[in-house]
C-alpha cells in the first residue's frame, strides 16, 4: 500500500451497509493509517461505525423518493462535503450514491468508483418515465467515474450491454466478501430428531419468502420432525414487504417459527440444516448465502443472478428454477431425506467453495491494488476457479 496516507470516503445508502458489508475493508484502511469518513443517512449502526474510528457524516438521502427536489438537495450537500474534504478516493454503493455522489465526484474532480451491489429496481421501475431518467442519469454518472464495479458476470454485461458504462473502465468484484474465520461452522452436533429449514433476510415478495411459506405447508403434510423457521426485519416502508398480521398468521397455522430480527444470524445458522432462499430479485451476489455456505450448511436457491453464483447444483446445495413451488418443494424435500453423512459433505463443500472464491481477504487485496493505482488491466484477482468437487481438510472449520 502506498506510503501516504489518504483520505478515503465509502458513500451508501444506509450506515447499516457499510457497517455489515465493509467493515473488514474499513478496518484495513484504518490500520494502515488512512483515514476513513463513512458518508450515510443516520440509523441504528452509524454509532457502531463511528466506534470504529470512521469519521461519520450524516447523509440526507431518502432512498425511497424520486422527488427531482429532494435528490437534487442530496447533490447539492455531496457538492460541498466532497469540497470541504478533498477526499483522494471514494467508493459509492447503491443507486443515489451511485447517480448523485458520482456526479458530486465528477463535479469536484474527486476520483470514484461506483459499485452496483445489485442492480434491484435499476431496471424494473414500474413508471416508464422515471424508469428512463433513472438510466439517463445513470448512463451521465457512470461515464464520469474511474471504475464501475459490478459483483456478478450478469449485472457487468447487462451495464455494458445498456450502454451505461464501457467495458474498458468495468470491473468484476468477487462479491463483497465474507469473513471466513467469523462465519464458521461449530464443532457441536446439529439436532438430530427435528430437521430445521430456515429463510433469511429481509422479509420482501422479492426474496421469494412467499414461496418457501407455499413449499412449507405442502411439506408439513408429509413430514412431522421438520421446521420452518423465518430470521429477518420488516420493511414496513416497502410495499413488497411482509405484513406483520401475515407472520402472525402463518405462525398460529404451525407453519413457521417467526424468530425476528439480529445483528447476530450465526447461532440461527448453526442450528439449521438448511438454509433455503428462493429469491427473485436483482442481488448482487447474496450475503446470507454466503454466510450459510461459509458455516458449511447446506443450501437450496434459485437458479438466478446473485444466487447461483454460490451454489454448485447438487455439490454444496440445490438450484431451482424461479416461482417453481413443485421442484423447491421436491428439493426441500430430497435435502430433508439425506443421510447426516452426505448433509455434512454438502455443507463441507460449501464451505471450501467460498473460501476459494469469496474471502474477505481476498476481496481486500482488490481493495488494496485500487489505492496503490494498480490498473483495471494489471489488477491481480486472487479467485480459485471453485467448480470442481472438493474435500475438506481435516484441520479446516
Amino acid at each position: 500500500m502506498k506510503k501516504n496516507k489518504l483520505h478515503i470516503a465509502f458513500v451508501a445508502n444506509t450506515s447499516w451497509s457499510i457497517y455489515n458489508f465493509r467493515l473488514g475493508v474499513i478496518k484495513q484502511f484504518i490500520n494502515a493509517g488512512h483515514t476513513v469518513y463513512a458518508l450515510a443517512p443516520r440509523d441504528a449502526y452509524t454509532e457502531k461505525l463511528i466506534a470504529t474510528k470512521v469519521k461519520y457524516i450524516d447523509l440526507q438521502l431518502n432512498n425511497f423518493s424520486t422527488n427531482p427536489i429532494t435528490d437534487t438537495k442530496l447533490l447539492i450537500q455531496l457538492i460541498r462535503v466532497y469540497r470541504r474534504h478533498k477526499f483522494d478516493k471514494i467508493f459509492h454503493y447503491t443507486i443515489k450514491p451511485n447517480i448523485y455522489g458520482s456526479l458530486a465526484a465528477s463535479l469536484t474532480g474527486t476520483p470514484s468508483i461506483s459499485i452496483t451491489t445489485g442492480l434491484g429496481k435499476t431496471f424494473s421501475f414500474n413508471n416508464w418515465l422515471v424508469q428512463k431518467s433513472i438510466l439517463k442519469l445513470y448512463k451521465l454518472a457512470l461515464n464520469k467515474v474511474d471504475e464501475v464495479w459490478t459483483l456478478n458476470d450478469s449485472n457487468y454485461a447487462k451495464l455494458i450491454t445498456a450502454g451505461l458504462t464501457t467495458k474498458s473502465k468495468s470491473f468484476l468484484l468477487p462479491s463483497e466478501g465474507i469473513n471466513t474465520q467469523r462465519f464458521r461452522p461449530s464443532l457441536k452436533k446439529k439436532e438430530s430428531k427435528v430437521f430445521r429449514f430456515l429463510f433469511a433476510g429481509r422479509l420482501l415478495a422479492d426474496k421469494g419468502i412467499y414461496d418457501f411459506i407455499k413449499s412449507a405447508r405442502i411439506i408439513r403434510q408429509y413430514h412431522a420432525n421438520v421446521k420452518f423457521e423465518i430470521l429477518g426485519f420488516l420493511s414496513p416502508n416497502n410495499k413488497k414487504s411482509v405484513k406483520l398480521e401475515e407472520l402472525n398468521q402463518w405462525q398460529e397455522e404451525g407453519i413457521i417459527n417467526y424468530l425476528g430480527s439480529t445483528e447476530d444470524v450465526r447461532p440461527y445458522i448453526d442450528r439449521a440444516d438448511c438454509v433455503v432462499f428462493p429469491s427473485f430479485y436483482q442481488e448482487g451476489i447474496s450475503r446470507i448465502l454466503l454466510e450459510a455456505a461459509s458455516m458449511a450448511t447446506p443450501i437450496i436457491t434459485t437458479d438466478h443472478v446473485g444466487c447461483r453464483e454460490v451454489v454448485i447444483d447438487g455439490h454444496n446445495g440445490f438450484l431451482v428454477p424461479l416461482h417453481d413451488i413443485k421442484t423447491l418443494t421436491k428439493k426441500m424435500g430430497q435435502v430433508l431425506q439425506l443421510p447426516s453423512k452426505q448433509l455434512r459433505s454438502m455443507g463441507n463443500n460449501g464451505r471450501i467453495l467460498v473460501k476459494e472464491k469469496y474471502d474477505e481477504r481476498k476481496i481486500i487485496d482488490i481493495y488494496k491494488q485500487v489505492l496503490d493505482n494498480v490498473s483495471i488491466q494489471e489488477r491481480v484477482v486472487d479467485i480459485t476457479s471453485a467448480t470442481l468437487p472438493f474435500q475438506l481438510k481435516n484441520n479446516d472449520n
